[in-house]
């Protein structure tokens, strides 16, 4: 029998992790498998945390680290996130339905503020269960949709806390950049 994995459990694991490894490639291959293994249980979250927000996308903080934040994400059909980037290491599980995750590698060298020259390097369908890695700052550029009829319910791992904290967002048709933050969760 397979002992149950708990976002507790996951928690613990995850601090340990960052305790012990520095290199994002490192921590990326060590979690991955753990947060796979948390992301298999439909029933790893309160239902607290698996609703869409009022107005769009619900966001809700579930641990707050020196080293890494955990957080739920809940897109209702249509929500959407266009291009941008995350300027840290992050994995993206999904708990329940799916998203349409598209990953970009930028062409350009980044030394105009206003301008980003991105091309699509693959257009992913991740479905429950399957978790998808940003390693900053060469692969971490994606656009998530949900194309589908029902939410979907997805837990996002970071190595900083991305409220407020500047990053970009692109026009990929006008070949534009812009800065953004994101806004505070849901729940705090």
């Amino acid at each position: 029998m397979t002992m149950k994995y708990s976002l507790e459990n996951f928690i613990e694991d995850l601090d340990r992790i960052t305790r012990t490894e520095a290199s994002q490639e490192k921590i990326i291959a060590v979690a991955k498998p753990l947060l796979e293994r948390l992301v298999r249980q439909p029933h790893c979250l309160d239902a607290k945390y698996k609703k869409r927000g009022m107005t769009a996308y619900g966001r809700y903080m579930l641990h707050r680290a020196p080293r890494f934040n955990i957080s739920s994400v809940v897109w209702g059909p249509g929500d959407s996130a266009k291009a941008h980037n995350h300027d840290t290491w992050g994995m993206v599980g999904v708990i329940d339905n799916e998203i349409q995750e598209t990953r970009f590698r930028r062409k350009d060298d980044g030394s105009r503020s206003d301008h980003a020259d991105l091309e699509a390097i693959a257009v992913l369908r991740n479905q429950a269960g399957m978790v998808s890695c940003l390693i900053s700052p060469n692969d971490d550029i994606h656009e998530m949709n949900n194309i589908t009829s029902r939410d979907t319910v997805e837990i996002h791992v970071y190595g900083k806390d991305l409220t407020d904290m500047p990053r970009l967002r692109f026009d990929v048709a006008n070949k534009t950049v812009k800065t953004f933050a994101s806004p505070k969760y849901d729940n705090c």
